[in-house]
C-alpha cells in the first residue's frame, strides 16, 4: 500500500520555502501532516536530512512529475517547526538528523507499559532486543523501533516509577525491569 499524497504535492511551490510568514506557517503545518503520515506509512521515527534530502534520495520530498526538491535547508526550517509543536526532536546540535514523533515519547511509553501488562512481564527483566524484535512484541508498533527510541520511552516510564533500566553494550545486553 503506497502513501497518498495531498493535491499540494503536485503544486511545485510547495517545495520552495514561501517567504511570507502566514503562508510559511501553513506550508510548514502542511509538510509536517504529510511526513507524520509518511513516517508512521513506513515505520520511521528517524530521519537523516541530508540523506532524505538528496537527488533520489526519498520520494516524499522529491516529485519528479514536476521536477521539484525539497532543499535540505527548508527541510531543516520544517523540523525546526515541528520541533516547536513536540512532533519533532533533533537528535544532535547540528541539526542534520531528527526524532520525528508519529507517536509522542509518552504515548510509546504508554503502548509498551499496556504491552508489559497484558504479557504478564511485571517484575521480570526484557532485554531491549526482546521489546524491539522479540516473538512478544511482534506485532506491536514499536516493534523494530530504533533501540534509542525505545530508550527515550522507557526512561519516561522510569521516571514514573514503573521500569528500571540496566544498561549494557548494546541492544541484547542492555535491559529494563518492569515495576507493578
Amino acid at each position: 500500500m503506497d502513501i497518498s499524497y495531498p493535491p499540494l504535492y503536485s503544486f511545485p511551490p510547495f517545495f520552495t520555502k514561501q517567504i511570507t510568514e502566514t503562508t510559511w506557517k501553513n506550508q510548514a503545518r502542511q509538510w509536517e501532516s504529510l511526513i507524520l503520515d509518511y513516517a508512521r506509512h513506513c515505520h520511521i521515527v528517524k530521519m537523516d536530512l541530508r540523506e532524505y534530502t538528496s537527488p533520489g534520495g526519498y520520494k516524499i520530498f522529491e516529485n519528479p512529475s514536476i521536477d521539484r526538491r525539497l532543499s535540505f535547508e527548508t527541510l531543516q526550517d520544517i523540523i525546526e517547526e515541528m520541533v516547536k509543536r513536540g512532533s519533532a526532536e533533533w537528535v544532535s546540535r547540528s541539526k542534520t538528523e531528527a526524532w520525528i514523533y508519529w507517536h509522542s515519547l509518552e504515548e510509546w511509553a504508554d503502548r509498551i507499559w499496556n504491552w508489559v501488562q497484558e504479557t504478564g512481564q511485571n517484575n521480570q527483566i526484557v532485554t531491549f532486543y526482546e521489546i524491539t524484535h522479540g516473538d512478544l512484541a511482534e506485532g506491536q508498533e514499536f516493534f523494530e523501533l530504533d533501540p534509542d527510541l525505545i530508550y527515550k520511552a522507557l526512561s519516561l516510564l522510569v521516571k514514573k516509577g514503573h521500569a528500571q533500566i540496566f544498561n549494557g553494550n548494546d541492544e541484547e545486553n542492555r535491559g529494563v525491569k518492569f515495576l507493578k
